[in-house]
């Protein structure tokens, strides 16, 4: 099967291509405005296939059997400053797509959305049946990426005819993580890695952090998918609390914990609890996570201390290996 993704640099979008590429099934085409990233990253992790690669504008003349969109600013540091910015690049990429779609009838599109569609008040798992508020008179830029995530799935409900999945995540954690983004995670690691103590609050939230494996399974099975038009929560096999993050990285990292009540306070919103209690990809795709999020954090953690020599010495390698590129398209 042949399978485009989107921007191809992005953290989800490595995690898939690291996974697709180890099963000769597919077919890989990768799109990015940073070519040259694209192969540094495919030379430094190698694998059995070998993706094309090339610019957005080459992605209207191929031909797909599924397209999955990982265009988006996550980093909630880049979201802070990013401001009209979240919607125009949305929108962009995801009229590319859906213009592709109204060409191509059978292609599959798997749209990379967001947990943070059900606004913000995360007290508990959403359900199935969340209701999201906004007060309309006072928008500010914490609404901003949730908006604009909703906004593109309000388009896809609108094609009832095609193919539309969009997956929303809410945590995400790997080895391809980039550690200067700000996330609860990234900055356990970086404390750990440079041997000083990790400030954070007393409040005891609640994240789920589905495995990259996890993931990857999910969307293979959107691949496959015929004739589904509705978002899809992701989930691991059981979330994981921020006391048990911080007993994991203790016991197994030596990372020393401070209690400051300024630290680590969301900039789009407080989420005590954000995670999905609605498992619909279980009936509808037969999706059955292996592990938890405290089993996932641990793994791919285990995997950036033990490679923190090796991913040094990978930067800066030349690309072109392994891979080819579309040229003049």
């Amino acid at each position: 099967m042949k399978i485009a993704i989107l921007g191809a640099t992005s953290h989800i979008a490595k995690n898939l291509v690291y996974y697709f590429r180890r099963d000769s099934h597919y077919e890989l085409f990768l799109f990015a405005r940073n070519q040259g990233a694209v192969y540094e990253f495919l030379k430094a992790t190698e694998g059995e296939l070998s993706p094309s690669v090339a610019g957005f504008d080459c992605f209207p003349g191929g031909d797909y059997d599924a397209v999955i969109n990982c265009v988006g600013i996550a980093d909630p540091q880049k979201q802070k400053n990013a401001g009209v910015e979240l919607f125009r690049l949305t929108e962009r990429f995801d009229d590319l797509v859906l213009d592709y779609l109204a060409v191509h009838e059978k292609t599959v599109y798997i749209n990379v959305s967001s947990g943070a569609v059900y606004g913000t008040a995360f007290d508990s798992g959403v359900e199935g049946n969340a209701v999201a508020s906004i007060a309309v008179n006072g928008i500010t830029p914490a609404d901003y990426y949730r908006i604009a995530k909703l906004n593109a799935e309000a388009k896809h409900r609108a094609m009832a005819d095609r193919n539309i999945i969009d997956l929303r995540v809410f945590s995400f954690f790997s080895r391809f993580i980039d550690l200067e983004s700000g996330f609860l995670l990234t900055e356990m690691m970086r404390c750990v890695i440079e041997r000083r103590p990790f400030y954070t609050n007393a409040v005891d939230i609640v994240r789920d952090y589905v495995a990259p494996s996890d993931l990857f399974s999910l969307v293979k099975l959107c691949v496959a998918s015929n004739g589904i038009n509705q978002p899809v929560d992701v989930f691991s096999a059981g979330p994981v609390r921020k006391s048990e993050l911080i007993a994991l990285f203790s016991r197994d990292f030596g990372l020393e914990t401070r209690i400051d009540e300024e630290a680590h306070v969301s900039t789009t919103g407080a989420k005590l609890a954000y995670y999905s209690a609605n498992h619909v990809a279980r009936s509808l795709l037969n999706y059955i996570p292996a592990l938890t999020s405290r089993d996932a954090v641990r793994d791919e953690a285990n995997v950036i201390i033990a490679g923190m020599a090796t991913m040094h010495q990978s930067e800066g390698l030349s690309s072109g290996h392994r891979s080819r590129s579309l040229g003049g398209c």
